[in-house]
Protein backbone atom coordinates (compact mmCIF):
# COMPACT_ATOMS: atom_id res chain seq x y z
CA UNK A 1 0.00 0.00 0.00
CA UNK A 2 1.95 3.45 -1.11
CA UNK A 3 1.96 6.05 1.36
CA UNK A 4 0.52 8.76 -0.47
CA UNK A 5 1.22 8.21 -4.33
CA UNK A 6 -1.48 6.61 -6.64
CA UNK A 7 -2.70 5.03 -2.86
CA UNK A 8 -6.18 5.34 -4.56
CA UNK A 9 -6.25 2.75 -6.96
CA UNK A 10 -4.75 -0.04 -4.94
CA UNK A 11 -7.67 1.36 -2.67
CA UNK A 12 -10.47 1.30 -5.34
CA UNK A 13 -8.90 -2.03 -7.07
CA UNK A 14 -8.65 -3.96 -3.62
CA UNK A 15 -5.05 -4.90 -4.53
CA UNK A 16 -1.64 -3.56 -5.75
CA UNK A 17 -1.57 -4.85 -9.39
CA UNK A 18 0.18 -2.46 -11.76
CA UNK A 19 0.56 0.07 -8.94
CA UNK A 20 3.88 1.12 -10.52
CA UNK A 21 2.50 1.19 -13.98
CA UNK A 22 0.10 4.14 -12.18
CA UNK A 23 2.79 5.44 -11.15
CA UNK A 24 4.74 5.63 -14.80
CA UNK A 25 1.46 7.05 -16.22
CA UNK A 26 1.21 10.03 -13.84
CA UNK A 27 4.50 10.77 -13.88
CA UNK A 28 4.65 11.26 -17.49
CA UNK A 29 6.91 8.16 -18.58
CA UNK A 30 4.30 5.55 -19.65
CA UNK A 31 2.20 6.76 -22.25
CA UNK A 32 -1.08 4.57 -21.73
CA UNK A 33 -2.02 1.50 -19.75
CA UNK A 34 -5.02 -0.99 -19.37
CA UNK A 35 -6.70 -2.76 -16.77
CA UNK A 36 -9.37 -4.05 -15.16
CA UNK A 37 -11.64 -2.50 -12.65
CA UNK A 38 -14.43 -3.62 -10.62
CA UNK A 39 -17.89 -2.41 -12.33
CA UNK A 40 -18.59 -1.45 -8.61
CA UNK A 41 -15.47 0.98 -8.46
CA UNK A 42 -15.75 2.55 -11.72
CA UNK A 43 -17.36 5.99 -10.52
CA UNK A 44 -14.26 5.94 -7.92
CA UNK A 45 -11.82 4.86 -10.67
CA UNK A 46 -12.86 7.81 -12.94
CA UNK A 47 -12.63 10.45 -10.08
CA UNK A 48 -9.02 9.18 -9.14
CA UNK A 49 -7.96 9.76 -12.85
CA UNK A 50 -9.39 12.93 -12.51
CA UNK A 51 -7.09 13.66 -9.34
CA UNK A 52 -4.12 12.77 -11.45
CA UNK A 53 -4.73 14.16 -14.88
CA UNK A 54 -5.48 11.17 -16.52
CA UNK A 55 -8.11 10.31 -18.97
CA UNK A 56 -10.05 7.03 -19.04
CA UNK A 57 -11.56 5.08 -22.22
CA UNK A 58 -13.94 1.87 -20.62
CA UNK A 59 -14.21 -0.81 -23.21
CA UNK A 60 -16.10 -3.91 -22.18
CA UNK A 61 -17.33 -5.81 -18.96
CA UNK A 62 -14.98 -8.30 -18.11
CA UNK A 63 -16.12 -11.78 -16.64
CA UNK A 64 -12.88 -13.64 -15.97
CA UNK A 65 -12.65 -17.43 -16.25
CA UNK A 66 -10.07 -19.87 -16.33
CA UNK A 67 -9.14 -21.48 -19.33
CA UNK A 68 -9.87 -24.92 -17.86
CA UNK A 69 -13.55 -23.95 -17.01
CA UNK A 70 -14.50 -22.76 -20.53
CA UNK A 71 -16.71 -25.14 -22.35
CA UNK A 72 -15.99 -27.50 -25.24
CA UNK A 73 -18.78 -25.42 -26.76
CA UNK A 74 -16.91 -22.22 -27.18
CA UNK A 75 -15.51 -21.96 -31.02
CA UNK A 76 -11.64 -20.66 -30.57
CA UNK A 77 -10.88 -21.85 -26.81
CA UNK A 78 -7.95 -23.68 -27.57
CA UNK A 79 -6.00 -20.73 -29.01
CA UNK A 80 -6.71 -18.67 -25.25
CA UNK A 81 -3.64 -17.80 -23.26
CA UNK A 82 -3.43 -16.15 -20.80
CA UNK A 83 -5.95 -13.55 -20.47
CA UNK A 84 -10.14 -14.99 -20.77
CA UNK A 85 -13.33 -14.36 -20.10
CA UNK A 86 -16.27 -13.60 -21.15
CA UNK A 87 -17.16 -10.11 -22.61
CA UNK A 88 -20.49 -7.96 -22.23
CA UNK A 89 -21.57 -4.93 -23.35
CA UNK A 90 -20.75 -1.66 -20.74
CA UNK A 91 -25.17 -1.68 -20.27
CA UNK A 92 -25.20 -4.97 -18.42
CA UNK A 93 -25.97 -5.00 -14.97
CA UNK A 94 -23.29 -7.35 -13.69
CA UNK A 95 -20.87 -7.52 -11.54
CA UNK A 96 -17.43 -8.07 -12.97
CA UNK A 97 -14.37 -6.19 -13.96
CA UNK A 98 -14.81 -3.54 -16.67
CA UNK A 99 -11.83 -3.46 -19.07
CA UNK A 100 -10.06 0.01 -19.40
CA UNK A 101 -7.54 2.36 -20.94
CA UNK A 102 -5.52 4.81 -18.93
CA UNK A 103 -3.22 7.80 -20.58
CA UNK A 104 -2.61 11.19 -19.85
CA UNK A 105 -2.86 11.65 -23.62
CA UNK A 106 -7.06 11.90 -24.60
CA UNK A 107 -5.81 11.48 -28.02
CA UNK A 108 -4.08 7.64 -27.35
CA UNK A 109 -6.78 6.44 -25.50
CA UNK A 110 -8.46 5.32 -28.83
CA UNK A 111 -5.06 2.99 -29.64
CA UNK A 112 -6.15 0.86 -26.72
CA UNK A 113 -6.76 -2.98 -28.05
CA UNK A 114 -9.05 -5.60 -26.55
CA UNK A 115 -8.15 -8.66 -25.17
CA UNK A 116 -9.84 -11.94 -26.93
CA UNK A 117 -13.11 -12.35 -24.91
CA UNK A 118 -15.96 -15.09 -25.37
CA UNK A 119 -18.64 -13.66 -27.17
CA UNK A 120 -21.90 -15.78 -27.93
CA UNK A 121 -19.66 -19.20 -27.41
CA UNK A 122 -17.23 -18.00 -29.77
CA UNK A 123 -13.89 -16.52 -28.79
CA UNK A 124 -13.00 -13.15 -30.75
CA UNK A 125 -10.06 -12.24 -31.40
CA UNK A 126 -8.28 -8.66 -31.99
CA UNK A 127 -6.86 -7.43 -35.44
CA UNK A 128 -3.41 -8.43 -35.99
CA UNK A 129 -2.42 -5.04 -36.81
CA UNK A 130 -3.74 -3.97 -33.46
CA UNK A 131 -1.66 -6.51 -31.51
CA UNK A 132 1.42 -5.77 -33.94
CA UNK A 133 1.14 -1.99 -33.07
CA UNK A 134 0.30 -2.27 -29.34
CA UNK A 135 3.32 -2.56 -27.95
CA UNK A 136 4.73 0.62 -29.24
CA UNK A 137 1.46 2.12 -28.01
CA UNK A 138 2.13 0.86 -23.91
CA UNK A 139 5.62 2.90 -24.65
CA UNK A 140 7.85 -0.64 -24.97
CA UNK A 141 11.04 -1.06 -26.51
CA UNK A 142 11.33 -1.40 -29.77
CA UNK A 143 14.23 -3.85 -29.32
CA UNK A 144 11.59 -6.00 -27.15
CA UNK A 145 8.60 -5.52 -29.31
CA UNK A 146 10.23 -7.39 -32.24
CA UNK A 147 11.71 -9.94 -30.25
CA UNK A 148 7.91 -10.83 -28.80
CA UNK A 149 6.79 -10.26 -32.64
CA UNK A 150 9.27 -13.27 -32.91
CA UNK A 151 9.27 -15.30 -29.35
CA UNK A 152 5.50 -14.99 -28.47
CA UNK A 153 4.29 -18.35 -29.73
CA UNK A 154 3.13 -21.04 -26.75
CA UNK A 155 2.77 -23.75 -29.37
CA UNK A 156 6.69 -23.32 -30.45
CA UNK A 157 8.97 -21.85 -27.51
CA UNK A 158 9.38 -21.13 -23.85
CA UNK A 159 9.64 -17.34 -24.17
CA UNK A 160 11.46 -16.61 -21.11
CA UNK A 161 13.90 -19.30 -21.68
CA UNK A 162 14.04 -17.56 -25.41
CA UNK A 163 14.79 -14.24 -23.22
CA UNK A 164 17.81 -15.93 -21.53
CA UNK A 165 19.18 -16.87 -24.74
CA UNK A 166 19.49 -13.61 -25.52
CA UNK A 167 21.09 -12.31 -22.41
CA UNK A 168 24.74 -11.74 -23.38
CA UNK A 169 25.81 -9.56 -20.21
CA UNK A 170 24.98 -9.76 -15.97
CA UNK A 171 20.95 -9.68 -15.90
CA UNK A 172 19.80 -6.87 -14.05
CA UNK A 173 17.00 -6.35 -11.44
CA UNK A 174 15.74 -3.42 -13.64
CA UNK A 175 14.89 -6.05 -16.28
CA UNK A 176 13.34 -8.88 -14.24
CA UNK A 177 9.48 -9.48 -15.80
CA UNK A 178 9.07 -12.15 -13.44
CA UNK A 179 7.15 -10.25 -10.46
CA UNK A 180 4.92 -8.28 -12.87
CA UNK A 181 1.82 -10.10 -11.71
CA UNK A 182 2.91 -9.39 -8.07
CA UNK A 183 3.11 -6.00 -7.81
CA UNK A 184 6.76 -5.37 -6.86
CA UNK A 185 7.60 -4.64 -10.74
CA UNK A 186 8.99 -1.88 -12.53
CA UNK A 187 8.23 -3.02 -15.81
CA UNK A 188 4.84 -4.73 -17.31
CA UNK A 189 6.66 -5.99 -20.89
CA UNK A 190 8.78 -8.83 -21.44
CA UNK A 191 12.56 -7.53 -22.02
CA UNK A 192 14.48 -9.11 -25.39
CA UNK A 193 16.80 -9.65 -22.68
CA UNK A 194 17.57 -10.06 -19.03
CA UNK A 195 20.54 -6.77 -19.62
CA UNK A 196 17.92 -4.96 -22.54
CA UNK A 197 19.82 -1.62 -22.29
CA UNK A 198 16.89 -0.19 -23.68
CA UNK A 199 14.50 -1.61 -20.66
CA UNK A 200 17.55 -0.08 -18.17
CA UNK A 201 16.68 2.64 -19.27
CA UNK A 202 13.73 3.11 -19.18
CA UNK A 203 13.30 1.54 -16.00
CA UNK A 204 16.07 3.61 -14.14
CA UNK A 205 14.40 7.25 -15.03
CA UNK A 206 11.00 5.17 -13.61
CA UNK A 207 12.93 4.11 -10.33
CA UNK A 208 14.40 7.55 -9.64
CA UNK A 209 11.25 9.43 -9.87
CA UNK A 210 8.94 6.79 -7.57
CA UNK A 211 11.30 6.46 -4.95
CA UNK A 212 11.23 10.09 -4.50
CA UNK A 213 7.66 9.74 -3.71
CA UNK A 214 7.76 6.20 -1.97
CA UNK A 215 10.71 5.21 -1.36
CA UNK A 216 9.18 2.18 0.89
CA UNK A 217 7.78 0.86 -2.56
CA UNK A 218 11.16 0.76 -3.98
CA UNK A 219 13.37 -0.87 -1.24
CA UNK A 220 10.87 -3.80 -0.97
CA UNK A 221 10.66 -4.05 -5.11
CA UNK A 222 14.64 -4.01 -5.28
CA UNK A 223 14.85 -6.84 -2.89
CA UNK A 224 12.23 -9.09 -4.76
CA UNK A 225 13.74 -8.43 -7.94
CA UNK A 226 17.35 -9.64 -6.90
CA UNK A 227 15.90 -13.08 -5.48
CA UNK A 228 16.68 -16.41 -7.16
CA UNK A 229 14.01 -17.46 -9.19
CA UNK A 230 13.80 -20.89 -10.91
CA UNK A 231 11.56 -20.45 -13.95
CA UNK A 232 9.87 -22.70 -15.91
CA UNK A 233 7.62 -21.36 -18.04
CA UNK A 234 5.72 -17.97 -17.58
CA UNK A 235 2.60 -19.00 -15.83
CA UNK A 236 5.00 -21.44 -13.39
CA UNK A 237 8.07 -19.19 -11.79
CA UNK A 238 9.16 -19.35 -8.30
CA UNK A 239 11.40 -16.73 -6.13
CA UNK A 240 13.10 -17.47 -3.21
CA UNK A 241 14.78 -16.40 -0.32
CA UNK A 242 17.75 -17.51 -0.18
CA UNK A 243 20.89 -17.90 -2.51
CA UNK A 244 21.44 -19.39 -5.69
CA UNK A 245 25.11 -20.96 -6.07
CA UNK A 246 25.73 -22.52 -9.70
CA UNK A 247 23.29 -24.53 -9.94
CA UNK A 248 21.72 -24.78 -6.11
CA UNK A 249 19.23 -22.44 -4.55
CA UNK A 250 19.14 -22.87 -0.78
CA UNK A 251 16.31 -21.13 0.83
CA UNK A 252 14.21 -20.32 3.89
CA UNK A 253 10.49 -19.38 1.97
CA UNK A 254 9.49 -19.40 -2.04
CA UNK A 255 7.13 -18.07 -3.32
CA UNK A 256 5.20 -18.78 -6.28
CA UNK A 257 4.86 -16.22 -8.82
CA UNK A 258 1.48 -16.32 -10.89
CA UNK A 259 -1.86 -15.54 -9.10
CA UNK A 260 -3.85 -18.16 -9.91
CA UNK A 261 -2.49 -20.24 -7.31
CA UNK A 262 -4.29 -23.52 -8.14
CA UNK A 263 -0.77 -23.53 -10.91
CA UNK A 264 1.19 -24.36 -7.87
CA UNK A 265 1.32 -28.17 -8.14
CA UNK A 266 4.81 -28.18 -6.03
CA UNK A 267 3.60 -26.38 -3.16
CA UNK A 268 4.00 -29.34 -1.08
CA UNK A 269 7.32 -30.45 -2.48
CA UNK A 270 9.00 -27.08 -1.84
CA UNK A 271 7.73 -26.47 1.20
CA UNK A 272 9.12 -30.02 2.76
CA UNK A 273 12.27 -28.54 0.97
CA UNK A 274 15.08 -25.95 1.81
CA UNK A 275 17.25 -26.85 -1.22
CA UNK A 276 16.66 -27.03 -4.77
CA UNK A 277 19.23 -28.52 -7.14
CA UNK A 278 19.01 -28.62 -10.99
CA UNK A 279 20.29 -31.08 -13.51
CA UNK A 280 19.57 -29.68 -17.37
CA UNK A 281 16.04 -30.75 -17.12
CA UNK A 282 16.03 -32.78 -14.25
CA UNK A 283 15.46 -31.10 -10.98
CA UNK A 284 15.57 -32.33 -7.68
CA UNK A 285 14.52 -31.51 -3.87
CA UNK A 286 16.45 -31.80 -0.54
CA UNK A 287 15.37 -30.86 3.08
CA UNK A 288 19.16 -30.44 4.69
CA UNK A 289 21.12 -34.10 3.30
CA UNK A 290 17.44 -35.75 3.06
CA UNK A 291 16.19 -36.25 -0.30
CA UNK A 292 13.11 -34.91 -0.77
CA UNK A 293 11.44 -35.37 -4.47
CA UNK A 294 12.09 -35.01 -8.23
CA UNK A 295 10.50 -32.78 -10.56
CA UNK A 296 10.65 -33.65 -14.61
CA UNK A 297 9.26 -31.15 -16.87
CA UNK A 298 8.56 -31.43 -20.62
CA UNK A 299 10.10 -29.60 -23.32
CA UNK A 300 7.19 -30.43 -25.96
CA UNK A 301 3.91 -29.56 -26.58
CA UNK A 302 1.60 -26.45 -25.69
CA UNK A 303 3.76 -24.13 -23.57
CA UNK A 304 6.73 -26.30 -23.54
CA UNK A 305 8.99 -25.79 -20.17
CA UNK A 306 12.88 -25.26 -20.18
CA UNK A 307 13.79 -24.76 -16.56
CA UNK A 308 16.51 -22.37 -15.65
CA UNK A 309 17.72 -20.84 -12.63
CA UNK A 310 18.79 -17.16 -12.51
CA UNK A 311 19.52 -14.25 -9.66
CA UNK A 312 19.54 -10.57 -11.32
CA UNK A 313 22.23 -8.16 -10.07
Amino acid sequence: MPKKFCREFVIIKGHALQVSMYMSCVLGIKPLMDDWIPTHAIGDFRKACRKYGLHCREDIIFLDKNKEDIGKEVVGRENITSTSGIGLPLAAKVAGTIHVFVSKDKNLLKEGMWYPAIIKNRVVFQPRADTLNYGAVLGYPDCCIRFFRKYNNWDRYSYLYEVLKNTKTTPSFLCNPFLKDMVFSYIYHMPCGYDCVKTKTLVSRLRKEIKKLEPDFVTLADTYLKMPFLVFYERKVYGFEGSLNRDTIRYKKYHFLFPDKRKNIYAGLFKRSDRVRMDRWHISLFKGNRYSGTIDTQQSGFAPEYPFMIQFS
